[in-house]
């Protein structure tokens, strides 16, 4: 006889540590996983049309506290200026959205009411968010999307016009749905940087 605490039980998936997850995200996206002496060092790579979109983690330090991030970033040549943030939506948003200081007012309902979208020129920023980059924005609890000009470090070497749409989270991410879903944010933001006529269709130097 089955003991009753078992009765209905089912055995959870096991867990994938951090290493097992960025593997599994590289495979299923058909990118190339690049083992680091520590864990803290993989990345994951992935060629989309002339792009090169690379996830892997950084660290930033403020006072006394580290925060470490998980970011998918590509960089590509802009034809066009173009600044974009899209953030979670905050307390104080909601205050400054009646004082006229919010951002812009996005099309669809869900990704107003969760998201704040900053940036210039508004005109095209609408037309970046398409269907597409919008579900997969919302497709996550929360994340950072940023479309912006390279440090003048790296201009040096990727040449005046180089830009970077780049998406953050916040800690080390160790879940294979999150992080395939942040290939895909970026993915959908170089397709519509390129339709709107932002981001040419050519590899940048030094990638």
């Amino acid at each position: 006889m089955t003991p009753f605490w078992k009765k209905g039980s089912r055995k959870k998936p096991a867990k994938m540590d951090r290493r097992e997850a960025w593997q599994e995200v590289a495979r299923r996206v058909g990118g190339t996983f690049e083992e680091g002496k520590r864990k803290s060092q993989d990345q994951v790579v992935l060629e989309h049309g002339p792009w090169t979109i690379r996830l892997d983690t950084y660290t930033v330090q403020t006072g006394q506290v580290s925060i470490t991030y998980t970011r998918t970033r590509a960089f590509f040549i802009g034809r066009a200026d173009l600044k974009l943030m899209v953030r979670e939506r905050g307390f104080f948003d909601t205050i400054l959205d009646n004082l006229g200081f919010g951002g812009i007012a996005p099309g669809h309902r869900e990704l107003a009411s969760r998201y704040v979208v900053k940036g210039k020129p508004e005109s095209r920023l609408r037309g970046l968010l398409t269907p597409g980059l919008t579900a997969a924005i919302l497709a996550h609890p929360s994340l950072k999307l940023e479309v912006k000009t390279v440090p003048r470090k790296l201009r040096k070497t990727m040449g005046p016009h180089a830009r970077t749409a780049i998406v953050h989270i916040t800690g080390v991410m160790g879940d294979a749905d999150r992080l395939e879903g942040m290939f895909t944010v970026v993915r959908e933001t170089l397709d519509a940087l390129e339709r709107v006529g932002v981001a040419a269709r050519e590899a940048v130097a030094g990638v």
